[in-house]
């Protein structure tokens, strides 16, 4: 099995949410532990709508924005079960 992250960008005032295209950040990516997946989530979350600069101060409190992210467990194709 493998862990799915998606991670989203979304705004609480319009509801939205987009995944983020821009990379490094290409979502969704996999991992083998759900620890290695929501540590990642919540690191990559920081970076996107932080540190990377690809929101200023101003659009984040404009549109309320917040970051969303999931681990799903996922079969892998021809990995013994």
């Amino acid at each position: 099995m493998k862990f799915f992250l998606t991670l989203y960008i979304c705004s609480a005032l319009t509801g939205d949410c987009i995944i983020p295209d821009q990379e490094p950040y290409t979502y969704p990516k996999m991992f083998d532990t759900h620890y290695e997946c929501a540590r990642a989530g919540l690191s990559e979350s920081y970076e996107i709508l932080y540190a990377e600069k690809f929101f200023d101060k101003d659009r984040i409190n404009e549109y309320k924005l917040y970051p969303k992210f999931g681990c799903v467990e996922t079969p892998v194709v021809g990995e013994n079960t």
